[in-house]
């Protein structure tokens, strides 16, 4: 049976019962609790009107002065380190040393002054060599031979000089990841720091394209001489509005992916015809150089022409490691140009062998020796020049992965 207990509420009558008074009263506290005069007791520090401290968590306590300055500490750090693992997201490193660290700049440098002592000590032998042959020759072949050789000497360091004007003058290149963007704006931690990384980036992009040289005539005109067709000139005048114009992309990504696909593809097209323009005539010229300086010699000249040729093309210059690296890479080459007559003496051979065999077989002897010293020889050269021809290929692919405002990645 149900108690009378079990239904029990204060101020509720039942069979039996009177009505029972709230035990608090007058602000909480029993008549027998109050003092004489009417008022309440005084409160000790903690406590209520119910005689109990408040239930609070340590944790929730108010923050004092040392504790909002140690916040702040850790958030100023996390704030670096958002900002740190940003830019790693955002910056590309076109040169291929990103995972030397930073190892990989004083080793750029490090292998540019090694090849440039090489080929300094290369040259000065060879043209040593070449003045010594030149002073047995006649006198009217020792004229000819030095007037040629200064001359040519004149052609590469106006190569040079060229390529270090245009070179100082251009703004270097702060290449983009576009799909580290994408990455970075996944991340719900760093969402706030890529919408601003993201206008940052293409702040860069706009000034980029407001700087790049298509308003002139003579803008024109010397983007002509480097394969830039006025067809070529007039997409990208339209494809640049169309860039700066806020309100026709929906998202920074577009915008990247048109600036890459429309503007930027034109200009990666002509810079890869003119590094086949320059490699086609160090192929024709290694070819037929009678001599290691003038292997060496023209290979500094055409490298250096194509490294003009494509910084005017991007309007943009690498940075300190990729100069470093561009600079071994070129002295390398020449040096490599320069070793070709060794060369040519072991392909020769080999060519005139396989002649030599290829004419036994079907039962051919008449003059065969004269005619196969003749094939070895001219398959020498044209072997070793189209060896300095893929090595400046290359280097020109490598320079324009340098100049590249935007990753394709």
């Amino acid at each position: 049976m149900k108690s009378d207990d079990d239904d029990f509420r204060i101020g509720v009558p039942s069979m039996g019962r009177s009505v029972l008074a709230p035990t608090l009263a007058l602000g909480g506290w029993t008549p027998s609790e109050r003092q004489d005069d009417g008022t309440p007791p005084e409160l000790r520090p903690g406590e209520t009107e119910l005689g109990r401290p408040p239930q609070v968590p340590s944790d929730l306590a108010p923050l004092t002065k040392d504790d909002l300055a140690a916040l702040k500490v850790l958030d100023n750090e996390q704030a670096a380190r958002d900002v740190a693992e940003a830019e790693l997201l955002l910056t590309s490193d076109p040169t291929g040393l990103g995972w030397l660290g930073w190892f990989g700049s004083p080793l750029a440098f490090a292998f540019l002054l090694g090849m440039t002592g090489v080929i300094g000590i290369f040259l000065f032998n060879q043209t040593a060599s070449l003045l010594q042959t030149l002073a047995a020759q006649p006198e009217w072949a020792q004229y000819v031979g030095y007037t040629g050789l200064a001359l040519f000497g004149v052609c590469v360091l106006y190569s040079f000089i060229r390529f270090l004007c245009i070179y100082v003058r251009l703004r270097e290149n702060r290449q983009l990841r576009v799909r580290g963007i994408k990455e970075l704006s996944n991340r719900t931690r760093l969402r706030w720091l890529a919408a601003a990384k993201s206008a940052e980036a293409r702040n860069q992009i706009e000034k980029y394209l407001k700087t790049y040289p298509i308003d002139t005539e003579k803008d024109r005109k010397a983007l002509a001489k480097l394969g830039l067709t006025d067809e070529a000139i007039a997409r990208l005048k339209t494809v640049r509005v169309e860039l700066l114009d806020h309100d026709k992309f929906a998202s920074t990504e577009q915008w990247f992916a048109r600036f890459r696909d429309a503007f930027q593809s034109v200009i990666d097209e002509a810079a890869d015809r003119r590094t086949k323009y320059w490699a086609s005539r160090i192929w024709v010229v290694t070819a037929v150089a009678p001599n290691a300086v003038i292997d060496s010699g023209a290979a500094l000249f055409y490298t250096f022409s194509m490294l003009s040729d494509l910084c005017q093309l991007y309007n943009l210059r690498a940075g300190r490691t990729g100069t470093a690296v561009l600079m071994g890479r070129t002295f390398f080459n020449a040096y490599l140009a320069g070793q070709g007559t060794e060369w040519e003496k072991l392909a020769e051979d080999q060519y005139d062998q396989l002649f030599n065999e290829a004419m036994n077989a079907v039962g051919v002897g008449v003059s065969a020796n004269m005619v196969g010293k003749i094939v070895g020889k001219v398959g020498a050269k044209v072997t070793t020049g189209y060896l300095n021809r893929v090595l400046l290929i290359r280097l020109g692919r490598y320079a324009s992965r340098l100049l590249r405002p935007v990753t394709r990645d």
